[in-house]
């Protein structure tokens, strides 16, 4: 799955560092092409199906010659079998695999994998605690904006939901480089207004579009 072209990570790359100069505070941006497989889910549900094949067939006999009969456990295990094999292969089709996940469960990993970015990045480790990370994971469609200590008590959650929701749409839009490319500038702009540059920015994070495929 190629998420986006090089020439549009280059671009993103390029807006961050030219924020970054604006600022004492580190810009990273992590695109996911999702946050978990969820392939044990189509394997429980048509073994949980599967499960209840049984008790159809023996319950509600079949009719054969004007009178009826009972399926033998060898029949009804066959039956079983291939209902099993038939739903595990079909709704392990990714389009098939994803629609069926909840959307509880997709925003459940999409967070984890949020905040495991952010501690695998090294975005706590930063000399003023001002590092952003912006997030999204295209499967689930989710966006975060995630900042460490410093930036929380000087720039409320709500200002970085206005972005988050902007990015999103322009997402939606199948726009996510702009989106991307807007969302740097906006969290650069807040950045420069309450972290300027100061006499030791060093470049302690990447500035490239970080791509998780």
């Amino acid at each position: 799955m190629i998420l986006l072209p090089d020439s549009d990570r280059e671009e993103i790359g390029a807006e961050i560092a030219r924020q970054e100069e604006r600022t004492s505070g580190e810009i990273v941006a992590v695109l996911a092409a999702q946050s978990g497989s969820y392939r044990l889910l189509p394997l429980f549900l048509a073994a949980f199906i599967a499960l209840l094949i049984p008790l159809l067939l023996l319950y509600l006999p079949g009719l054969s010659e004007g009178r009826w009969v009972v399926w033998s456990a060898d029949k009804i295990y066959f039956v079983q079998l291939i209902v099993f094999v038939i739903l595990a292969f079909l709704l392990s089709v990714r389009p098939i695999r994803y629609w069926i996940v909840p959307d509880s469960l997709k925003i459940k990993w999409a967070r984890a994998h949020a905040l495991e970015q952010f501690a695998s990045q090294e975005m706590h480790t930063t000399q003023g605690r001002t590092g952003v990370m912006i997030f999204v994971s295209v499967v689930e469609r989710y966006a975060e904006i995630l900042a460490d200590q410093a930036i929380y008590e000087k720039v409320s959650k709500d200002e970085w939901q206005h972005i988050v929701a902007d990015l999103v749409a322009q997402i939606q839009k199948k726009d996510p480089k702009n989106g991307f490319v807007e969302a740097v500038k906006r969290a650069g702009e807040l950045l420069h207004t309450h972290f300027p540059p100061g006499t030791e920015d060093d470049n302690e994070l990447p500035n490239h579009l970080i791509v998780i495929e």
